[in-house]
Order: C-alpha cells, then structure tokens, then sequence
C-alpha cells in the first residue's frame, strides 16, 4: 500500500469514526498474530506475565489499533512503507525521548520479525532501512532539553501582550476587533488547556482535521470535544483562565454552531469559500461584510490552519518582542508549559489525564520535573534522619 493510498483509507476510516471504540478498528489476523507473539514472549506456564509482555502489548496494541484506522487489515497489506508511515505520524512524538521511540520501535520490529518466522509475511520489514529511516539519533539530546517549553514568565508576557493588543482593538473598533480578539482566545487556550495544535485547528492535506466547532463547545467554555491523537473523539478540559477569551471571542464573532472555533482571516481563502458556494464577492470588503455574507448566505468559513496558527504565533511573538528559545512560542511549547506545569503543582496523573497522554510518556516527557522533586524529597529525608 503506498503512502497516498494509506493516508486515503485513514482519512475515509476517520470521518466515520465519531462515537466508536478504537478497539472495533484492530485487524482480527494482527489481533490473533499478537496475542500468539505475546505468548511466545511471556513468563509463566501460560506466558501471561513478565515485564517484556507487559510493555510490548501495549506499544504493539497502539500499532494495531492505528493499522485499522489506516484499513491495513491483512498481512498483505503490510509493508516497509506502513512501518515508515507509522513512525513518521505516531511514533516521533515530541514528548518521547530519541531512546525512547526506537525502544517502541523494536517492540514493532520485533514482532515483524516473528510473523516472518512464522510464514505470515515475506520479509522483515522491521529492519529495512527505509521503515527504520524516519528514525530519530538514538543518542541525540533527550528532546525535554531541546523543546520548547512556554516557561512561566513567557505565558505571562504573551498573555498580557494578546490582553493589551485585544481591549485596545474592542475600544477602537468594537465588534470589528476580529483579528486581536481571535488571536487572543487563541493564545489563552493554548496556554492553559494542553489541547493539540492539529485537534482543534485545520490540517492541511488531512480531511480528517478540518477544525473544532463551535458546536462542539460546552456552553459554558468549560470542554472542548476534539478528535484525539489516538482518534477518538474526547472531551478536552478548558480551566477558567482561558473561558473569558473565548466567551468574548464568540461574543465578537457571532459565529454559528457549524462555523470553525477559529476561522482563518486569510481574505482571499474566505472569498474562495464564497464563491465555491455561489456568493457574489464583488464590493465586499474587509472580514465585517466577509463574515456578514457567511452567515446571511449559510456558508461556513474555513478554519485556521496549524500552519496558519504558527504564523500567527510568529507574529505574535515578534510583536511583543519576546526572546525565546526556538525564535517564537509554538503551539507545542504551549503544551508541555501545562505539562510542566501540572507535573509540578499536581503530580503525573493530573498532567497525563489534562494532556491526554498516558503516565509514562509524562513521565518520560517530564523526567527532569521528577529527578529534582526525588532530590528534594531524599535532601529532606537526610535533614529529618540526621537532624
């Protein structure tokens, strides 16, 4: 199956997936090829146990779950190029560690090469250089060191940068202050919610992504339902810093419920959403009568893409002359700033049930939080002991 025709068959599994269970999506010929491996590879007389199962289940039932999202279903199906694919979208995660993601990744390689073994595929994909080069250096700098992280004091000067730029704009223009009011609701649920750029913004060359909805906010700003990273449709928690933002940003935009969270504000894509539906845009002029057309005319605007949401960013950052590590303060930065955050104030379930990622990738994301909180506890056990 080449790389098109992959991302095809997820995008068409997807846009069905509302409401359904990640498990009804596993291939029943992977399924039964797993739990054989496992047994081969476990302790005890029914090989149910041992640390290497425990681990190896669970990284490899991520990968099934992902090759029927992906409608690779058979073992014809797989290939270097689905490995390749997998690695690229799944594995490189920016909270993982390079070590740690090719650990993940000889779990997979490791049970290609038993279904070889076993006469279920033809090759070992596993160890062919063109699954295994999207690969990070296993000994490169863990990533915590070098990803951006929103610290404290840069959260605080963005905020009250978008706070600034959006009460002068509502004082100038009023409801017209569309582009610092959006902005600023943009900036704060990034930097309290934790939610992924690509869960709530459009993707571009992925119509599975096309931007959250504002019929899939709460009434009262409190969730945010997303398509998660996993593909379930989850409730996301917004905490209050960031409700008054966008409370304010719908009061000003007066969107419908099917209008994206954030539209673009790109002129020429609103014209061409206009036009596409039959709208005569000539003698428009300006996002007023823009948006004014859309409604009166029942056409949605595209949402803003995460491409589009970086430039923003970008723009931002430059604006509020902010030094930071990485040039600007990037969507992902956002997220480990609440990661951090939560780890520290809260401990690791609380940062993994808010980020929506599992307890050892906010261990692992956040292993320095963890090393210094143990230091300081052993620092206090000697003064205790030793008076």
């Amino acid at each position: 199956m080449d790389h098109r025709a992959l991302g095809e068959a997820k995008a068409m599994t997807d846009s069905e997936s509302r409401g359904s269970s990640s498990e009804s999506t596993t291939p029943a010929a992977f399924q039964s090829a797993l739990d054989s491996y496992l047994r081969d590879k476990g302790k005890g007389s029914a090989g149910e146990s041992g640390q290497y199962r425990r681990n190896a289940e669970r990284v490899l039932q991520e990968f099934l779950v992902w090759c029927g999202q992906c409608d690779v279903r058979t073992f014809d199906d797989l290939d270097a190029d689905v490995l390749r694919e997998y690695v690229s979208t799944e594995l490189l995660d920016p909270d993982l560690s390079p070590r740690t993601i090719h650990k993940y990744y000889d779990y997979l390689s490791a049970w290609v090469g038993w279904c070889q073994r076993e006469g279920l595929v033809p090759e070992h994909y596993g160890v062919q250089e063109r699954a295994r080069e999207p690969l990070p250096d296993k000994e490169a700098r863990r990533k915590e060191q070098r990803q951006q992280t929103w610290l404290p004091d840069e959260r605080r000067a963005i905020l009250l940068f978008v706070d600034d730029r959006a009460h002068e704009a509502i004082d100038e223009d009023g409801s017209a202050a569309l582009g610092p009011v959006r902005d600023r609701a943009l900036v704060y649920l990034l930097a309290y919610s934790g939610v992924r750029g690509a869960e709530f913004l459009a993707v571009n060359n992925d119509d599975r992504r096309d931007g959250a909805r504002w019929s899939d906010m709460s009434d009262d700003y409190a969730t945010l339902t997303v398509l998660s990273k996993n593909q379930d449709w989850t409730q996301r928690a917004i905490p209050t810093q960031a409700r008054p933002a966008l409370e304010r940003w719908e009061r000003v935009l007066n969107p419908t419920e099917d209008w994206p969270l954030f539209p673009t504000l790109h002129l020429p894509s609103l014209y061409d959403r206009l036009r596409d539906a039959g709208v005569e845009t000539t003698g428009l002029s300006g996002h007023d009568e823009v948006f004014v057309a859309c409604r009166e005319n029942d056409v949605t605007p595209p949402s803003l893409a995460t491409d589009g949401a970086r430039r923003v960013m970008q723009r931002l950052t430059d604006a509020a002359d902010l030094d930071v590590d990485g040039g600007y303060l990037k969507l992902h930065g956002a997220r480990r700033g609440v990661g951090r955050t939560l780890t520290i104030e809260q401990g690791v379930s609380a940062a993994a049930d808010q980020l929506d990622n599992s307890a050892r990738v906010v261990e692992e994301a956040y292993s320095d939080v963890l090393a210094k909180e143990r230091a300081e506890r052993t620092s206090e056990a000697f003064e205790d002991h030793d008076g």
